[in-house]
């Protein structure tokens, strides 16, 4: 049977289950990734992401946690009428094990939950791999996700370039190039690469296959790459996109997710922030015009027909460039996107408020403090389960450690926003 595409914007967890018989386990860890070390690297506190989950889920969920639960931000978000009541947290702060390995080595406080609730556990990691669909196993449980060699695909930048091309969608020119361990001469084969290029354009971008939030990514408008190279190598990338960089007008991402029957739900359109190539935050307004948003929904259909085809269960994000020379789709993060977890946020707040027409979703830092120091440093912005124009902070579990965390401003209109922004940093919280 052909996927059906559900028109109209669905909530992510009710694309994951709508029965009241299900045990929805949520194990939002980015370390189940291809090539992990690259965010261990940049991030020693990457364990603590799995707290993105905490506000999403309904009270019947079960949230589990690589680190410890933050008893202050729990508190509040229960008293706001979201998260769940039940979580497990292996207190585990480390980088060399992702939560699917954690829960592996230690189920027996999970399957004593799932037990106590009778219900049928389903299990939704942040990416499906072998690990992943080894922890379901475990768990008795159906797995939010799809076979390894389907995620494969079309994470790698590479090999959804090549399915784009086979689906006859225009992608952006340039050629790919192939790493190995032990061949000498391949630094000047990149190199010449790259002075091709250059030869047409000002500038060019290399990107290796699975790299992630600005790693793995690097601009150049000069054939001497010897540091990006060393970098590349270090990364351990075997397959680069040598692409020219193009004027970008704006980067949009196009989040969509196949339920477990194959079904297509839309889950939103939303532009992206940036710090340099660095994702930074997104922002959902009136910021495409009616062309662009057909034009790029339109390509996503197709890509996300075809992954139903190859038997793709979950969220995928299509980010693309909007250049003067067209538009097109530059990757698929065929995994939970940051910004899925923002998308699900406001879902629930809309449960109890009302539709938010706009909203920003950025990371932030101030001085390093406790949740509670927070709450009352941004009191007069604090979302307080009544109020649209207000903040909503989550991903909290670093901000004793360096001040980081998320925050989401929910306002009616553009000009809100504008203000929330200002006045986060009268009270000495900035966008990084």
């Amino acid at each position: 049977m052909a996927a059906r595409v559900l028109f109209g914007q669905s909530p992510f967890r009710d694309v994951i289950s709508t029965s009241n018989n299900d045990l929805v386990i949520f194990a939002s860890d980015v370390l189940g990734q291809p090539h992990r070390a690259l965010y261990a690297e940049t991030n020693p506190y990457v364990y603590a992401k799995c707290s993105r989950a905490l506000p999403v889920a309904k009270n019947e969920d079960l949230v589990l946690l690589s680190g410890k639960l933050d008893q202050q931000y729990y508190q509040w978000i229960r008293s706001l009428g979201m998260g769940p009541a039940e979580t497990v947290a292996f207190g585990y702060e480390g980088v060399d094990k992702s939560l699917s390995e954690l829960v592996i080595e230690n189920p027996a406080e999970v399957l004593k939950t799932i037990e106590k609730t009778g219900r049928k556990p389903i299990y939704v990691p942040f990416y499906s791999g072998h690990t992943e669909a080894e922890c379901a196993k475990t768990l008795g449980a159906e797995l939010f996700g799809a076979e390894e060699g389907v995620c494969a695909k079309y994470f790698s930048k590479a090999t959804f370039k090549e399915e784009c091309i086979k689906l006859g969608i225009n992608v952006v020119g340039g050629v790919e190039h192939k790493l190995t361990d032990h061949d000498p001469i391949e630094y000047e084969e990149l190199e010449k690469l790259v002075h091709a290029l250059l030869g047409d354009y000002g500038s060019v971008i290399i990107r290796g296959e699975h790299g992630s939030a600005g790693s793995s990514i690097y601009q150049t408008n000069s054939p001497d790459i010897v540091e990006i190279y060393n970098d590349i190598k270090k990364n351990n990338e075997k397959r680069l996109l040598v692409e020219p960089m193009l004027k970008v007008i704006a980067s949009p991402n196009d989040q969509w997710a196949i339920d477990k029957n194959g079904d297509i739900h839309h889950l939103g359109l939303s532009a992206q922030l940036f710090e340099g190539l660095k994702h930074a935050g997104n922002l959902k307004g009136q910021y495409f015009s009616s062309r662009a948003y057909k034009q790029m929904t339109t390509i996503s259909k197709i890509i996300v027909k075809q992954m139903a085809s190859d038997g793709y269960k979950g969220v995928c994000g299509v980010d693309y460039i909007i250049c003067d020379s067209g538009i097109f789709p530059i990757e698929n993060n065929a995994r939970v996107n940051g910004s899925t977890y923002t998308y699900a946020i406001i879902n629930n707040i809309e449960k109890r408020i009302g539709k938010v027409p706009c909203w920003k979703f950025f990371k932030a830092k101030t001085n390093k403090c406790d949740f509670d120091s927070l709450k009352e440093q941004i009191e007069s912005l604090l979302y307080d389960g009544s109020r649209i124009n207000s903040v909503f902070p989550y991903d909290c579990d670093t901000l004793s450690i360096n001040g980081t965390f998320a925050a989401v401003l929910l306002a009616e209109d553009m000009y809100h926003i504008e203000y929330l922004e200002e006045a986060l940093r009268y009270l000495d919280v900035n966008r990084i």
